[in-house]
């Protein structure tokens, strides 16, 4: 397991920089055998030194490319798999370790494409808003999955949150919970925007 202080959710790629002893150790042994991994997010604590408490929903990842950097630091690129949830926490040995079970997605409603759609279309609003603000934009791609389960994941990735905003997302029970909750929390951002567009213009 590699506790981070974001969250990686599945349908996504993510870089990170390795540089722990600990943790280098974990690429070895992963490299050497299915090149996967568990992330969860820190609850409490830091993610350098290790004492952290941690959530107990996570993602499973693998890698897809490793560089050697300075100081024997190591830049990979992840691909989130899919969900897991903590069954119980193993002692670090280096790095920690923990028991842990796939969760299934699952959709309450036959059809979330109404969802789908009002997501986009917000996501679209708050990437233009930001773009007034003079935050560059023009590199991100909001094309998600016709899959459902897919498309909720990515539309929360590209969601602009704090952690544990984007934890409550991955954590969410259903798919159909997950959209609702990126749905909010964009409605959410697009009055920050527009506040802060407001108070610049006057």
């Amino acid at each position: 397991m590699f506790p981070l202080g974001s969250v990686i959710f599945p349908y996504s790629a993510v870089p990170l920089r390795v540089f722990e002893p600990r943790y280098l150790e974990l690429l070895a042994n992963v490299s050497a055998a299915s090149n996967e991994f568990g992330t969860v997010l820190i609850e409490r604590g830091f993610e350098v030194g290790g004492g952290d408490a941690r959530f107990s929903v996570g993602t499973r990842v693998r890698i897809m490319g490793s560089s050697d950097l300075e100081e024997g630091h190591k830049a990979i690129v992840v691909a989130g798999i899919e969900r897991l949830r903590i069954l119980d926490w193993l002692p670090d040995d280096p790095h920690p370790w923990a028991m842990v079970e796939d969760i299934p997605d699952v959709t309450e409603r036959f059809d979330v494409t109404d969802l789908i759609e009002s997501a986009s279309s917000r996501l679209e609003t708050v990437m233009a808003l930001a773009s007034e603000l003079g935050a560059d934009t023009s590199d991100l791609d909001l094309t998600v999955s016709e899959d459902p389960v897919a498309a909720s994941f990515q539309l929360s990735a590209l969601t602009p949150v704090t952690p544990l905003d984007s934890y409550e997302m991955l954590a969410a029970a259903s798919v159909d919970e997950r959209l609702e909750l990126t749905v909010r929390f964009l409605d959410e951002r697009i009055e920050i925007i527009r506040a802060e567009l407001g108070g610049n213009r006057q």
